[in-house]
C-alpha cells in the first residue's frame, strides 16, 4: 500500500541501505580522495622549495623589467565593433522610389 518516496517502509529501507551497503564503498572513496589530496600537497610544497631554490641562486634581473614602458589601459579599444561601425556609411540615406 504504501509506494510513495515518502512513505516510512520506503524511507527505513534506503537509510539502511545508506547504512550498510553503501557505507562501505564511500569510505573507500573519502579515504581514496584523501590521499589523492595528501600525495598532490605534498608535491605542491616540493615544486614549491625547489622554485624558492632556484630563485636563491639566480640573481635578480629586474633592469630589463624597469625599462619597459607602461602600457596604456585607457582609451578607445579597437574592437571589431568599433572598426565596422566606422566603415559603415553614415549622413546618407538612400531611398528607392
Amino acid at each position: 500500500m504504501a509506494k510513495s518516496l515518502r512513505s516510512k517502509s520506503k524511507l527505513r529501507a534506503k537509510s539502511v541501505k545508506r547504512k550498510g551497503e553503501f557505507a562501505a564503498f564511500v569510505n573507500e572513496r573519502t579515504a581514496r580522495l584523501a590521499e589523492r589530496a595528501r600525495a598532490l600537497a605534498e608535491k605542491q610544497k616540493a615544486e614549491k622549495s625547489e622554485d624558492a631554490m632556484e630563485e636563491e641562486d639566480k640573481p635578480e634581473e629586474k633592469a630589463p623589467a624597469e625599462s619597459l614602458k607602461n602600457v596604456k589601459t585607457s582609451g578607445l579599444k579597437n574592437t571589431s565593433r568599433i572598426r565596422k561601425r566606422g566603415l559603415k556609411k553614415r549622413g546618407h540615406t538612400k531611398f528607392w522610389t
